[in-house]
């Protein structure tokens, strides 16, 4: 139903005697839309689980269709050729799943002193090297790939894709062109007419929005100004700010809190020994700080849900389980906001996959990007290719918004979730270095449905794109940590346009 917003009075109407009988007081109805998820392919009900294998066979018989309409669209009346038959000198096309071999991965085995030298990669950001290698494997072989299409820095184990070229000495196939599989099916998306009038930087765009956030980190003051989620409360909910403002809250038909919503507890093992022998002064502390910052984050969301619809996905470090697809947090940790639900307030899965109108998303809380940015290098890459492809429009700072943000690039993330787009899947380096449930009759990371928004949560900084593959055109939003920047990505369900919107004390 309509949630009122209060509206406050205009300035030069504060500045006068007050009139025999008061105006009653203006109320904007909340903006409400439709809203569906598809969130069932990631639930663990089911318990069918196997070996890893069984994953990648899944998620290349799932790909490889549409790898091979993108092959024959691409490279028309191209020969194709199994892996066990290639032979020397003769140009063909293979197709199947990608390994990367790489020597600084993090391995267990490091952590006993296997190899010394390896010991100080494991905390570092990036672990690529000059030697890493690719190997394309099918349902029969593999085979090494070389050639400058074939940049290792370019690419994660689990990418199914295709290569044309010829194998060369040594048994090696050199790379002269790859192609990946044919984006999935888009719903049409009727997209409503601009706005003659020019946005400003309080104006933002008309018609209805999505608002993306994550971690707010409720209940750490270390990690998260009070001050500054008392603000975005009391904007998403109309308590602030001109009649402008007002109007622009009460657009928002959803907020989507995308992990992170919750502060990291200090000590886990000292959490997990309370009530249990030896258990410390501080430990008990820290169980104390733990349901403190429930509470707090249970009033938080009781206040947002009270005004406009939310949803709460996990996020790393978040109380549930940590390895992909992550299970909605459970009611019991907010019991206050949980009777808005399902009204008003929804846990939901992490990847996340909805609808809002005629609008479909699909997101992380941003493990999948993080894990792809630590093997890969997409920077180097741009600066190696000379910009971006002229596919891509970039909306860093949309509808001719201007605010301080326009320094900071979110352009990595941006890369990563256009590879991922491309590659059509969510998490193509899972269950390699990503942490994973070892599916064996289906892969629900594959992309079954082109989204109109993907996103990724707990990002650096701020960045929108619109992609665009054939017949589909995808929004990419880089969702910042809000606990670090203070911004909020708002997302037009009516246009598909992307605005940052910065709060600060």
């Amino acid at each position: 139903s309509a949630v009122a917003v209060a509206m406050a009075p205009e300035a030069s109407d504060m500045m006068r005697a007050p009139d025999a009988e008061m105006a009653p007081a203006q109320t904007l109805e909340r903006a409400v839309k439709a809203y569906s998820h598809r969130d069932d392919r990631f639930a663990l009900d089911k318990k069918i689980y196997g070996q890893y294998f069984q994953l990648y066979y899944q998620r290349l018989m799932l790909l490889l269709p549409r790898l091979k309409l993108a092959v024959e669209a691409k490279w028309p009346g191209a020969a194709t050729a199994k892996i066990l038959d290639l032979k020397e000198g003769e140009e063909c096309v293979i197709m199947g799943t990608l390994y990367k071999d790489m020597r600084l991965k993090p391995s267990i085995l490091d952590e006993y002193g296997k190899d010394l030298t390896l010991g100080a990669t494991v905390d570092a950001k990036k672990f690529v090297a000059d030697d890493d290698a690719l190997v394309l494997e099918d349902e029969g072989a593999r085979v090494k790939l070389v050639g400058a299409a074939a940049d290792p820095k370019q690419f994660v184990t689990g990418v199914v894709m295709a290569c044309r070229g010829k194998v060369v000495q040594d048994g090696e196939f050199e790379v002269s062109e790859t192609c990946f599989p044919a984006p999935a099916p888009q719903k049409p998306f009727p997209v409503a007419e601009k706005d003659e009038a020019p946005a400003s930087a309080s104006s933002p765009p008309p018609g209805e929005y999505v608002a993306l956030v994550s971690g707010l980190r409720v209940g750490d003051p270390r990690a998260s100004d009070p001050k500054v989620l008392e603000l975005l409360l009391d904007y998403l909910t109309g308590n602030l700010g001109s009649s402008v403002d007002q109007r622009a809250a009460a657009s928002v038909a959803r907020v989507i809190i995308a992990g992170g919503a919750l502060a990291e507890p200090e000590d886990r093992a000292s959490l997990s020994n309370v009530g249990g022998a030896g258990q410390t002064a501080s430990s008990i502390q820290n169980a104390a700080n733990a349901r403190a910052q429930l509470r707090s984050l249970d009033v938080f969301l009781t206040q947002l849900a009270a005004s406009v619809p939310v949803d709460v996905m996990p996020g790393e470090g978040d109380p549930t389980n940590q390895a992909l697809p992550q299970q909605p947090l459970h009611p019991c940790l907010f019991p206050e906001a949980s009777r808005f639900a399902p009204a008003t307030f929804a846990a939901a899965t992490n990847p996340h996959d909805f609808s809002v109108g005629a609008c479909d998303f699909l997101g992380t809380s941003g493990q999948n990007i993080d894990n792809m940015r630590a093997y890969m290098d997409v920077e180097a890459s741009r600066r190696s290719s000379g910009g971006e492809d002229g596919a891509e429009e970039d909306m860093s700072v949309a509808s001719e918004i201007k605010t301080n943000l326009a320094k900071i690039s979110g352009a990595e993330s941006l890369d990563l979730l256009a590879s991922s787009l491309r590659w059509q899947h969510v998490a193509p380096s899972a269950p390699d270095t990503l942490a994973c449930y070892p599916y064996k009759d289906r892969d629900p990371f594959y992309v079954a449905q082109s989204p109109h928004v993907y996103f990724a949560g707990n990002q650096p900084a701020f960045g929108a794109r619109v992609v665009s593959d054939g017949n589909t055109k995808t929004l990419l939003v880089s969702v910042p940590d809000f606990a670090k920047t203070g911004v909020v990505a708002m997302v037009n369900v009516d246009t598909l346009e992307c605005f940052p919107a910065q709060f600060g004390a």
